[in-house]
């Protein structure tokens, strides 16, 4: 530097930390390590919550439903905590157990041309738990924002002091990430046992038969209108129809040649013209030409 005409060499320097003692070194270096625990575990609640919010509600055709499944889970990936966290409070929370099983909505198309699934989950919790719930992930969202954007402007850590209570504040800011964590784990573990239970009830025959014939699980009745007995009724009505009705016994005979293993007591009924009655897809008429001879039935389906 120029100085009176004379030149002088001069040192800058830009120390903006006081010398620091190696005891407080260490001391700095363990509030650093807690802020890093505190942080992965709440990357670790994110990568859970994400992954739990992508499997709540999830339909579409049979053989796309991995390509929906890997969309939601992509669109969730960039996704902030605060906006998951809200998924999960208006969509997947609920204090109304019987709410969980309404579904808002149907955007399955009029269309189909192949099976469509859907499964959807809530977790139910009691009123005053759920009012607790909400106000601790509100919590928790807030205290990952402090954390990750104003940790150094709430604390001193250039100061012994300062980092005696930055200790005092990782450690209660983990206690309460690693009990919002270990809720959600539960939360998440209940719904992989929920899958598997549904992968395991989906191999059985009981939930082929409500597949692909209509025959609902646990005796519960049958969906006529898609049932294969009914289909085989009105294949039957195409092939052997005559001026619009169709022998119920010549029906019988149709199918039982090539499909016998449908019949009415699969279904829960007693004899095919129960099947008519109780399914309601069908118009039936009778016809008796004489007292000694059995009545005929014949059926025709309904018009839609």
């Amino acid at each position: 530097m120029l100085l009176g005409g004379e030149h002088h060499n001069t040192t800058v320097t830009f120390d903006l930390e006081p010398p620091r003692s190696e005891q407080f070194v260490a001391l700095q270096h363990v509030v650093q390590r807690k802020l890093g625990r505190c942080l992965i575990r709440l990357q670790q609640y994110e990568q859970l919550l994400k992954a739990l919010v992508a499997e709540h509600d999830i339909g579409g055709p049979a053989s796309g439903l991995m390509d929906v499944r890997a969309a939601r889970v992509n669109a969730l990936s960039k996704k902030t905590l605060g906006h998951v966290v809200g998924e999960l409070t208006e969509n997947v929370l609920t204090s109304d157990s019987a709410a969980s099983d309404r579904v808002e909505g149907d955007d399955t198309p009029d269309d189909i041309k192949e099976i469509h699934i859907r499964t959807r989950f809530n977790i139910a919790l009691p009123l005053e738990r759920h009012t607790e719930t909400l106000a601790g992930l509100r919590t928790l969202v807030d205290l990952r924002n402090e954390l990750v954007h104003h940790f150094l402007e709430r604390q001193d850590i250039w100061t012994e002091s300062g980092c005696v209570a930055a200790h005092a504040y990782l450690d209660a800011c983990y206690e309460q990430v690693d009990e919002r964590y270990m809720e959600l784990h539960a939360w998440a573990k209940s719904s992989v046992k929920a899958r598997e239970l549904m992968a395991s009830f989906i191999q059985t025959s009981e939930f082929q038969d409500f597949l692909h014939h209509g025959i609902l699980p646990g005796g519960a009745g049958v969906g006529w209108a898609w049932s294969t007995i009914v289909e085989l009724l009105r294949e039957a009505e195409t092939n052997l129809g005559r001026d619009g009705w169709t022998s119920l016994r010549d029906a019988i005979e149709f199918i039982q040649t090539g499909h016998p293993e449908h019949t009415p007591r699969r279904y829960g009924c007693s004899s095919w013209r129960q099947v008519l009655h109780e399914s309601q897809q069908f118009r039936v008429r009778k016809e008796r030409s004489g007292p000694s001879v059995p009545t005929s039935i014949w059926y025709r389906s309904k018009e839609t």
